[in-house]
């Protein structure tokens, strides 16, 4: 038997993904009125602390304002902000996710075992298969996590890990570009059959291709937008 690290995530995490899918896909429009605090807290059986954390960063991304005494207004159906959770620049994180995950990449390809493979697969597949973009970019943050978890050190596994949720507020911000999912469906498997044939230096060039593409795309607009046409 294999034991796996319990992945946990914060009641906040979940109420912030489902209002931004509702936002998205229409549910509720440019100028809305989310419900109250209260009634948000009741909707989804959680405090109301939980709900103000989750429009907190609905804010910070600029999809929603709050304006006091009023509520809180739906002010874009995409994500406008440069920023990952109104913090960080993409840039920003990609100087980390280099740092960790290209070398991350290489040491899973060296050290992974089948039970470490199994799952990889498996995330893989699933990924590819799931239309709903809230699920598929958990799943996205899922996959790097355990390429760091195949490293067999749990440091690698732990700070990555650490950064799931701004992992995933940079993949929300990238779904809207046409062709996006499919684009990152074939990086994900070069990386996983690198490691699969245990090529170390493979598996850490198809990571840094991975997170070029990714970078590329961040630069280049919101993501409601089509990427420009960068000079060669």
């Amino acid at each position: 038997m294999t034991i796996r690290p319990v992945q946990q995530r914060r009641a906040s995490e979940v109420v912030r993904a489902q209002l931004i899918e509702l936002i998205e896909n229409g549910h509720y429009a440019v100028n809305d009125r989310l419900p109250s605090e209260a009634e948000l807290a009741q909707s989804f059986s959680v405090s109301r602390s939980v709900i103000r954390e989750a429009l907190y960063s609905l804010n910070a991304l600029g999809l929603t304002r709050s304006h006091a005494g009023k509520g809180t207004f739906v002010a874009s159906t995409h994500l406008s902000s440069q920023l990952l959770m109104g913090r960080y620049l993409p840039a920003q994180l990609g100087e980390i996710r280099r740092a960790l995950e290209v070398p991350s990449a290489r040491l899973a390809a060296e050290r992974r075992t089948a039970a470490d493979l199994k799952k990889l697969r498996q995330l893989v597949q699933r990924f590819g298969a799931t239309p709903e973009a809230s699920k598929r970019i958990e799943i996205d943050a899922d996959i790097h996590i355990g390429i760091a978890a195949a490293t067999r050190n749990p440091l690698f596994e732990l700070l990555v890990g650490d950064l799931r949720q701004v992992l995933q507020d940079q993949a929300l911000t990238l779904t809207k570009i046409e062709g996006r999912a499919h684009r990152a469906d074939i990086e994900h498997q070069a990386i996983l059959d690198a490691i699969e044939a245990g090529d170390g230096p493979a598996a850490a060039a198809a990571m840094e291709a991975h997170l070029d593409s990714v970078a590329a795309l961040s630069e280049d607009g919101p993501p409601n937008s089509k990427p420009r046409r960068r000079s060669r």
